[in-house]
């Protein structure tokens, strides 16, 4: 089941109030969890701080369903986890995607879960170090314009060898990647042997690549979180509007109703 940014934007953003309800996730009824896709966005507190807004989208690799594992205020990813091993159908074998947060990547490696590093949040992750570390715009683009090439033929490559099973020229395609991200980053420590740019393509290239070397397999995951970016873009649209304050009580409510709408 395909969520697409037009329709979640159809359902919640024509109307001021919430819509009646419209599912775009699949019930769940005991169906295995392959994969999982995490995050969070920041709200405000009537009292102080800004209370965590965690979403979790689940996904059956087999049937292509989509489910909507949590969506709700809570301390830490690892109560998340917990209880998603606890309540869902998980193998012994099970996937991440997500976004550049090495914290994040610990606690998902901690629960059992191998990680495919967001492609997209790969290079505007670079990009940011990049800008951190003060390097020309000239320089940033130039690396930016590398690195998607990069992404890009081996995300060509792997629709293309799913399709005739080419295996052994994809895995040649999986090791040209990570000898190119591997020289781009030894270039970065060339000039900076502190570079946290280059510390950071040392440290997700192979977490990168799993969705092709997952398709030499035959499974298929995203090599993107777009799913659960649309839906916390639409959470953040909901609870931020107006630079709304809530009451804890409150704002989990609202995030009851949403999930309540769209699952």
């Amino acid at each position: 089941m395909n969520v697409s940014p037009s329709k979640l934007k159809r359902i919640f953003y024509e109307k001021d109030a919430l819509p009646t309800k419209n599912p775009i996730y699949s019930n769940y009824n005991g169906q295995r969890v392959d994969a999982i896709i995490p995050d969070d966005t920041k709200s405000k507190r009537r009292s102080r701080g800004r209370p965590s807004i965690k979403g979790v989208i689940g996904l059956n690799l087999e049937s292509g369903e989509k489910y909507l594992l949590h969506l709700g205020l809570v301390q830490n990813w690892p109560e998340v986890f917990t209880r998603i091993k606890k309540d869902f159908n998980l193998p012994d074998e099970r996937y991440a995607i997500c976004d550049g947060d090495p914290k994040l990547h610990k606690y998902l490696e901690d629960a059992g879960y191998k990680i495919q590093q967001c492609t997209n949040h790969f290079v505007k992750t670079t990009m940011y170090c990049l800008w951190e570390e003060k390097y020309p715009k000239e320089d940033r683009m130039r690396i930016k314009k590398e690195i998607s090439r990069i992404i890009s033929t081996l995300k060509n490559s792997v629709k293309k060898h799913r399709k005739d099973h080419d295996f052994v020229r994809l895995e040649w395609r999986i090791q040209k990647t990570q000898e190119e991200l591997l020289s781009i980053a030894n270039d970065l420590l060339s000039k900076n042997n502190e570079s946290k740019t280059a510390m950071f393509i040392l440290r997700t290239k192979d977490k990168v690549t799993l969705f092709a070397e997952l398709a030499k397999r035959r499974i298929q995951i995203p090599d993107t979180n777009n799913h659960i970016e649309n839906l916390m873009g639409i959470v953040g649209h909901r609870v931020k509007r107006n630079h709304q304050s809530w009451v804890d009580g409150n704002l989990q409510i609202m995030l009851s109703n949403i999930g309540h709408i769209i699952s």
